[in-house]
């Protein structure tokens, strides 16, 4: 930080004239002095002159991050009076992401956050007619809400938004603890704040936010309100004044650079700018309030972008990528989690008159346990991990045919034929204890159906009992083995998010163990009504179902973070002991899993530390808002370096196989885009399409969100505009036609164009040379009309085979046209079909032609 001039001199006496001090500033800059001097003028009372040390200007920090405001008077000169802080984002904070949250909470009739901004703006527009002054107070705000008001109803209303304030405010401990500091070292303490609250209503709010020991410390409240300036406008001038002291006596500290450091050393006085968040955790927060505001279905009651966790987040040190992320994103969601999870302990202790046991299931349910008992280390004698999965439970459950026939229906179903149905064939057959010998008859089968008859023969129903019957004993020696008693009250807790686990082997423990068994996952959507005892922190009494299937959609990110490196169980010993397959992810996704995992649990054992009292907003249903809306950010919205972590990332299916599934494919979803533009993303399945087209930018992750947040009905057409008309001959053996084909934008300069192709009797002429002098062609296949955005890319493709007519290739799809007559011809697919076809061609006209440049802009 630049350091204030030390007082040399005070100059003149405080009985001499005005004019002396005139003459003196005027030859102080006249000899070019002015930047070496600080000087005041204060209507003749007392003017000081500092000499700057341009060596002792080094000595201390311009800028300090949270963790190092404790240690700011231990670099500060022993000429410092007075610690003069920032308020709002310094000492207190509210619980928001923006100040004008706080107003979806205002508890006056018919008023909106929308409402209250607009009275705020009209206040501050009408002080153009008031040239005294650049603030409002919050008085005067009111006076604007209303057409008409009179002074009752104001005050009524500046008492309401008070305690809405006082609702969401709390005061940082670094900043506190700052305060102590100062008074132990004889120092005085005032606020200097940029607020239409004055002095009177500041510090109220203060004493009812920091609590009156604080309060009592603070000498003097400065308010620009009362002031009618702001800090960058001249509101230090009259607190010198008022104090009457040098400026470098004074070390001020405050989260706005212009207001709380540029504005005070301009004057001498040591300034030092906070800076709350690095950029990517002010990007994160905001992303959060913009992924809840979309999540939640109803934003008036409560402001939507509640942030408890900005204090910690602030205090976090390390900045190392997935640190960062573990700390800040996953210890949130975790946190959040843990606290619903003892919430829920209560009620059910409270209900049966006796405390259940917490069964954690693994693999997913790993972090979860370690966070929980984090934070509750009291509830460690009612807690188990156990290795219960959907492959586990599914094994366990055959106990006759019926139960056999209720699995294959929900997994084994469909109508396709290819080689990946197969595979699954077999995967399903893992799943039905078959040995590896058995495997490849069952799997065999030509279509699902032939497959679920062949399994349900008798000589097939028998094995599959029989051994499920012997998997099951394990299974339940290995619940015994972790403390599991007999007749017990049990909370399986999960991730979630269909509670599949609990649907396959609740009716199996309670006929065996006699279990009363609960679900509590962080997530819960189900797939249809199974009146067992499910509720998820998100879930259906909070969020609407389509808000749920969003959510759903990338949960396995989270599942691969909460994992352990263990791999999946296959089954158990006698003594219950698990079978595990060996672990497959390795390397790099393992040491950034257990990385993020280390900072959760940091987080997790830091919790509150930033609290030196506690936002009275801070509740259930808070910690709710901010898990989902962490949990959504990450889901929708994710930042540059998440990226970076997750494109090594593999998912494992965990269904008994060694299947593994890559988290995000840069180049197929920007090939996807380019083929298919924006629309590409409303039928694809990806592990995580949101990374994937991170790199599309907001234009295609925010369409994605909101499409998939409130199930928009959205058509190819309506993504279509800004096309180009491309000229096509049609030919067959009778005759021939020339049409104009749209070729609308997708992607990156891109333009697609979909051509009629009959049954693939057509020969197909693309007249290039009319439009385009160069062009780099991305794709020329057949597809089936019905299917063809309903399908992965180039799922159903049939190959076209073009030539090239007056055109060159320059570089590998970069076509040069040589005349205006160049075509591409494309002939008939080799292969017969029934089907309707079209031809889809993808081309990025770099050039245009002459004629096509003059056609655009008669068109604009």
């Amino acid at each position: 930080m630049k350091k204030a001039p030390k007082v040399q001199h005070t100059w003149p006496p405080v009985n001499q004239c005005e004019n002396w001090h005139k003459l003196c500033c005027v030859f102080l800059v006249l000899a070019g002095f002015a930047d070496a001097f600080g000087f005041i003028r204060s209507k003749g009372e007392i003017v000081t002159v500092s000499w700057v040390n341009e060596k002792e200007q080094e000595d201390m920090k311009e800028n300090v991050t949270a963790g190092e405001i404790d240690t700011l008077l231990d670099d500060a000169d022993d000429n410092i009076e007075i610690l003069s802080l920032d308020c709002f984002d310094t000492l207190i904070w509210r619980n928001v992401n923006r100040p004008i949250d706080i107003f979806h909470d205002l508890d006056i009739t018919d008023c909106t956050m929308e409402l209250r901004v607009l009275a705020e703006k009209r206040a501050r527009k009408a002080l153009v007619l008031d040239k005294a002054k650049n603030e409002v107070t919050i008085h005067e705000i009111y006076e604007k809400m209303f057409r008409e008001a009179d002074q009752a109803r104001v005050a009524n209303c500046v008492e309401k938004e008070l305690l809405a304030e006082t609702r969401h405010c709390f005061a940082f401990a670094p900043v506190s603890m700052l305060i102590d500091r100062a008074k132990s070292r004889g120092l005085k303490v005032i606020i200097v704040s940029d607020t239409y609250l004055p002095e009177t209503l500041l510090r109220r709010l203060i004493t009812d936010a920091a609590g009156p020991e604080i309060a009592d410390k603070i000498d003097r409240i400065f308010c620009s309100c009362d002031y009618g300036m702001s800090k960058a406008g001249g509101l230090f001038k009259p607190v010198l004044a008022d104090l009457g002291v040098s400026p470098g006596k004074i070390l001020h500290l405050g989260d706005n650079k212009k207001a709380d450091f540029d504005a005070p050393m301009k004057l001498g006085i040591n300034g030092v700018h906070f800076e709350q968040f690095d950029d990517e955790a002010s990007e994160r927060l905001r992303l959060e309030a913009v992924a809840a505001t979309i999540l939640d279905k109803d934003t008036r009651k409560i402001a939507p972008s509640l942030q408890p966790h900005r204090a910690q987040i602030s205090l976090r040190s390390k900045d190392e990528a997935t640190f960062q992320f573990g700390h800040d994103v996953l210890g949130p969601i975790l946190h959040g989690f843990s606290r619903w999870i003892a919430e829920e302990f209560e009620k059910i202790e409270i209900g049966i008159g006796k405390k259940p046991k917490l069964l954690f299931l693994l693999r997913d349910g790993y972090l979860p346990a370690k966070a929980f008992l984090e934070v509750y280390p009291e509830y460690a004698d009612h807690v188990a991990m156990v290795e219960l999965s959907r492959f586990t439970s599914s094994a366990a459950s055959f106990v006759d045919r019926k139960a056999i026939e209720t699995f294959l229906m929900a997994e084994a179903t469909g109508n396709k034929k290819d080689a990946y149905s197969q595979q699954r064939q077999a995967a399903y057959c893992r799943q039905l204890l078959f040995s590896k010998d058995e495997i490849p008859r069952i799997a065999g089968m030509k279509t699902p159906t032939a497959f679920i008859r062949e399994v349900l023969k008798t000589k097939n129903v028998k094995k599959i009992v029989t051994r499920s019957k012997k998997f099951r004993a394990g299974l339940i020696a290995h619940l015994k083995s972790n403390g599991v008693e007999q007749g017990e009250t049990v909370v399986f807790v999960d991730l979630g998010y269909n509670g599949s686990v609990q649907n396959v082997i609740e009716p199996v423990l309670r006929a065996e163990m006699d279990l009363d068994i609960s679900g509590r996952y962080l997530l819960l959507r189900e797939l249809m009504i199974t009146d067992l005892d499910k509720k998820g922190l998100i879930d259906v009494r909070h969020y609407d179902n389509s808000a749920l299937n969003a959510l759903c959609e990338s949960i396995a990110v989270l599942e691969q973070l909460c994992t352990q490196s263990n791999g999946s169980v296959l089954g158990y010993s006698v003594a219950g002991e698990p079978e595990r397959d060996t672990a497959d992810i390795k390397g790099k996704q393992s040491d950034e899993r257990d990385n993020a995992q280390v900072a959760c649990l940091t987080y997790i054992k830091q919790l509150s530390r930033g609290w030196a009292t506690t936002p009275k907003s801070w509740d259930g249903d808070c910690a709710r808002h901010m898990a989902a809306a962490s949990l959504s950010r990450l889901l929708f919205l994710p930042v540059e370096r998440e990226i970076g972590i997750f494109e090594n990332f593999h998912h494992d299916v965990n269904l008994g196989t060694k299947d593994m599934l890559k988290f995000i494919d840069a180049d197929t979803a920007q090939q996807g885009m380019r083929r298919r533009g924006v629309f590409y993303t409303k039928n694809i399945s990806r592990i995580y399409l949101p990374g994937e087209l991170k790199q599309q930018g907001m234009q295609a992750l925010l369409p994605l969100f909101a499409g998939n947040r409130f199930a928009l009905d959205l058509r190819q057409n309506d993504f279509q505009s800004g096309g180009i008309k491309i000229p096509v001959m049609l030919a067959d053996d009778k005759e021939h036609l020339q049409i104009e084909v749209d070729a609308h934008p997708t992607s990156d300069g891109y333009y697609q164009a979909l051509i009629p192709a009959g049954t693939g009797q057509f020969n197909i002429a693309i007249m290039l040379g009319q439009i385009c002098d160069w062009l780099q062609i991305e794709e020329v296949n057949f597809h089936d009309i019905d299917n063809f955005m309903a399908k992965k890319i180039d799922d159903d493709a049939i190959t076209a085979h073009p030539v090239y007519e007056a055109m060159t290739e320059n570089a590998p799809g970069l076509h040069r046209c040589t005349r205006q007559d160049a075509f591409m011809f494309v002939p008939p697919p080799a292969i017969a079909t029934s089907e309707t076809l079209m031809l889809n061609f993808v081309f990025r006209p770099t050039v245009l032609s002459k004629a096509a440049k003059t056609a655009t802009r008669k068109v604009a």
